[in-house]
């Protein structure tokens, strides 16, 4: 029996996902208009397998803990887990319950060991990184046999430090990103999946969302890597192309619906006359690309839809108070939004203030509707009270530059986590997750919190990024050029490296919360704040891919089938 699924394309989708399939080894079916992959189960069969699997007795789940950990981390790497949530958690709780009782089957393999140790700590378990001391330099573990895909093991468990006084993880990712980069620096790794792997993971580990990361697995994913875990396997009799051509089914269908929310979109951005507007960065496709990277899941389209129009509106706001606008408009912009009032065109500085509240006006509106639907109150109050938090510093900052004023770096950072703009898109697409959540939840201490650190990671990265540019420009106010002048004498370099202790900082922080059970948000919020920061590391590695992308049109092409 074979896994077949059929999907709608338009023409010129079908010779991309027809190559991306025959790379992949399939045997592909293509006629005008749909695609065929065939593997060697039924999704229900594979599916009903893998369940069935997973429904052990506590003694036979002991046995099988090592190649259960495997199945999960292959389930996550290629967004299947969300199918299975209730047998992973099952899983994990178990597994849980061994590692607390140091059982032999959890700590006797240094892969299964750091596996483990990583997904407990993700799910919210309480588990200590000292377990993981007896491997904090290479010397430890070369009594066993040291390869690439144990290294990888542990240089991912070692990614999940949360505390400043988890030395050992520290210490764990120091010598494995050095062996890891010896390896692929004197080709020592022969399989090629393997070697962009390592490659992916070393460029920027934490600049990876789970949803394009699962894109790139699709190409890189090997089940043989797992090998190395030993034990009784037993999902031997399912290989890759069952998973590979699972996820590949799950991943299309989102694909579709993306589609038809980008036309959503362009419509939206015509009908607003964002398209008349002369200034500004056209970020359309870009912010719905990150929108999808964080909420994928095709019941969700309301909530990319919000993300990607307050991200667009921002932006051009934004763009409008670095040069498109006098400081005049932007003063009227500011008083137009404290004020919340549609008015007459002769009321406005400008055609381009007019053309930027009206679009800003009417879409805070019809979300707020929306909302209502979903959730059953109006929260367009609060979306509001978001956009004053959010001009009001784009104002400061105009003054402050047009004047010249000198600030410290804490005075520019009271202001400018808020001018980045990464609390008002996540707040406003929450409540279309599908969750509800009340004015409490959105506006408790713990979800200002996540919002704070996430914006703050974005902000610093960001102004590192820009900082030629706005030196250039003469824009004084980045927290790079505040550390230059600062009077301690400091080089680029020293600079860079003490803002990467701040985000550091603030990424444990982030994770404190996020992996922490029982608190005010569910998980699932949460992890869009952790998302929203995997995000900016991503758009922000080396360069601003989100006002030049480079790398970032090249995946976005790829994901969204463009």
């Amino acid at each position: 029996m074979s896994l077949a699924f059929v999907t709608p394309f338009s023409d010129y989708r079908v010779g991309s996902l027809r190559n991306t399939f025959r790379r992949l080894g399939f045997p592909v079916i293509a006629n005008k208009s749909c695609i065929t992959v065939r593997c060697s189960l039924t999704t229900i069969e594979l599916m009903q397998k893998l369940k069935e699997e997973f429904n052990d007795s506590m003694e036979t789940a002991i046995v099988h803990t090592p190649s259960n950990l495997c199945v999960i981390d292959t389930l996550q790497r290629l967004g299947l887990d969300q199918y299975f949530q209730s047998e992973i958690d099952t899983i994990l709780e178990s597994t849980n319950m061994l590692w607390q009782q140091k059982h032999k089957i959890t700590f006797s393999n240094v892969n299964t060991h750091a596996m483990a140790f990583r997904l407990l700590r993700v799910k919210g378990y309480e588990v200590s990184s000292e377990e993981l001391a007896p491997y904090d330099n290479q010397d430890c573990v070369s009594q066993q046999r040291v390869d690439v895909a144990m290294v990888i093991e542990l240089y991912r468990a070692a990614h999940e430090r949360i505390y400043e006084e988890e030395s050992s993880l520290e210490n764990i990712l120091a010598w494995t990103t050095n062996f890891l980069n010896h390896q692929l620096h004197s080709n020592s790794i022969p399989d090629k999946k393997l070697h962009k792997l390592v490659e992916l993971y070393l460029n920027n580990y934490h600049g990876i969302p789970i949803r394009l990361g699962v894109r790139r697995n699709l190409d890189l994913y090997d089940m043989s890597n797992y090998q190395a875990l030993g034990g009784k396997n037993r999902f031997s009799n399912i290989c890759n192309e069952d998973f590979i051509a699972l996820a590949m089914q799950d991943f299309t269908i989102c694909q579709a619906q993306y589609h038809k929310e980008l036309q959503q979109l362009q419509r939206w951005y015509a009908d607003c006359r964002l398209d008349t507007l002369k200034f500004g960065r056209q970020v359309v496709f870009i912010s719905y690309f990150l929108a999808s990277l964080l909420i994928s899941d095709c019941a969700s389209a309301h909530a990319r839809l919000a993300f990607t129009k307050t991200t667009v509106l921002v932006t051009l706001i934004d763009d409008f108070f670095d040069y498109g606008g006098s400081r005049q408009e932007c003063y009227n912009i500011l008083e137009l939004v404290k004020e919340w009032k549609d008015k007459a065109g002769a009321e406005y500085a400008s055609k381009d203030v007019e053309i930027l509240f009206t679009a800003l006006y009417n879409t805070v509106n019809e979300l707020g509707v929306m909302a209502g639907v979903e959730e059953g109150r109006s929260i367009k109050e609060l979306i509001v009270g978001l956009w004053v938090e959010v001009v009001s510093p784009f104002m400061i900052e105009l003054d402050t530059w047009s004047d010249d004023v000198q600030l410290s770096l804490n005075e520019y950072m009271s202001t400018s986590w808020l001018s980045i703009s990464g609390r008002i898109v996540v707040l406003v697409s929450l409540p279309f997750i599908g969750v509800k959540l009340s004015d409490k939840m959105l506006m408790s201490e713990e979800c200002t919190d996540l919002s704070r650190h996430v914006s703050i990671i974005i902000r610093l990265v960001n102004d590192v990024c820009s900082f030629e540019k706005e030196r250039k420009e003469n824009k004084g106010n980045n927290c790079m050029s505040i550390l230059l002048a600062d009077g301690r004498g400091i080089s680029e370099e020293e600079a860079i490296a003490e803002i990467k202790e701040i985000v550091e900082y603030h990424r444990r922080k982030l994770m404190q919360i996020v992996y922490k059970k029982g608190t005010i948000l569910p998980r699932r919020c949460k992890d869009i704040f952790m998302e929203t920061c995997k995000a900016a590391s991503y758009v922000y590695t080396s360069s601003d891919e989100f006002t030049n992308p480079q790398q970032l049109k090249e995946d976005m092409k790829s994901f969204l089938g463009l």
